[in-house]
């Protein structure tokens, strides 16, 4: 019951940033889409070959918001779609992975020049994923790719959309889609599946959507600094052993470049206790500085309205053990609450391996 808990907190925190952005879509315009899928689970890991039994084939249905202007950001975004999606995605493996279910907002960009015929878009969405056959120690245990029923997910696509009619519009596209629960639960090596997609929409109420096209002053070009604290848990293998708690704060330095990017770089402090168990494997005695971390970032945001989505590069300078290598790696979501606060919900990587979930609050000057 406890994950249950964490989980629909994780999914509730993702969707809140979209269902925020749908209040500035118009409600009576809106799209019903119906997507066919085949693809394959990409076998990241040497060990996850035994997993892979047959192709991937499953069917999503979507709930389509059109922005057209009315705010200042969707002018900015070229007139992004806000939608939901329901997924179901067979494994091809139904012994020891099941199948994938899934519901996860989302936001259609669009790359190209505005068209009314056609429209390049990149994809984006975060949510929740359910495996219907996680690992279990007796009836199931060569699973070793995921450890839990709920999982985060995270779904990247590139598609292109081509209006047949006023009302039918036809979709094509392709797209890799992660699912993990950032180590809560082991094993997480995670799945990854590639998949490519062919569908219809069709349009309801206003069909010719007027776009509105205003006047919008450059972004001003400043600094923005970051003060974020966060927490995670992590279980440790082998399954059913210990959680242990994680801590963190990072400084982050942003520089607008534009309304839609930021860069800068980033110091940031960790107490992970999970190091505790390694350390004992090792034989080592016990320090609590054996379970500090500290390193230095690059920072990278790509920002819609008041939804931000952070990608960070890092080395540890202070990390006294090195267990996973110098470097670490950063993405996730974070969302504008108000001017200055700022909710978080991230992962924590080394190269591609995730470590955990990082749940915090900041502040924003």
């Amino acid at each position: 019951m406890q994950r249950i808990r964490i989980h629909f907190k994780l999914f509730i925190l993702l969707l809140l940033p979209v269902l925020v952005q749908a209040q500035d879509s118009p409600r009576h315009d809106f799209l019903l889409s119906v997507q066919g899928h085949a693809g394959y689970i990409i076998a990241h890991r040497g060990n996850m070959t035994q997993l892979i039994k047959g192709h991937v084939f499953g069917a999503e249905l979507n709930y389509i918001f059109r922005t057209d202007g009315s705010k200042p950001w969707q002018q900015i975004h070229k007139y992004p779609e806000i939608g939901m999606c329901a997924l179901h995605l067979d494994l091809g493996n139904p012994k020891q992975l099941g199948s994938l279910e899934a519901i996860y907002p989302y936001t259609n960009i669009r790359l190209n020049k505005l068209s009314k015929k056609t429209s390049l878009n990149l994809r984006l969405g975060f949510g929740l994923g359910y495996i219907t056959r996680p690992f279990d120690r007796i009836d199931n245990h060569q699973n070793n790719a995921i450890g839990s029923h709920l999982n985060g997910f995270v779904n990247l696509r590139m598609s292109i959309a081509r209006m047949l009619t006023k009302s039918w519009r036809l979709d094509a596209g392709i797209g890799l889609t992660h699912a993990s629960n950032g180590a809560i639960t082991t094993p997480n090596l995670g799945i990854n599946i590639a998949t490519v997609n062919l569908g219809v929409n069709y349009v309801f109420g206003n069909k010719n959507l007027q776009l509105k096209k205003d006047s919008i002053a450059k972004a001003k070009k400043e600094w923005h600094p970051q003060l974020i604290g966060v927490v995670g848990i992590k279980e440790m293998m082998p399954p059913g052993t210990q959680r242990y708690m994680a801590y963190g704060l990072m400084a982050n330095f942003y520089h607008n470049s534009n309304y839609k990017n930021k860069i800068g770089g980033g110091i940031e402090m960790s107490y992970n206790n999970s190091l505790k168990k390694l350390l004992k494997d090792d034989t080592l005695s016990f320090s609590n500085s054996n379970l500090l971390r500290a390193g230095v970032k690059f920072c990278y945001s790509f920002n819609m309205h008041r939804v931000s989505l952070p990608i960070d590069f890092g080395v540890y300078f202070y990390d006294n053990r090195n267990y996973d290598g110098r470097f670490f790696h950063r993405i996730g979501i974070r969302y504008m609450v108000t001017k200055h606060i700022i909710a978080n919900v991230t992962l924590i990587t080394h190269w591609a391996v995730a470590d955990y979930f990082e749940w915090g609050i900041g502040y924003q000057l």
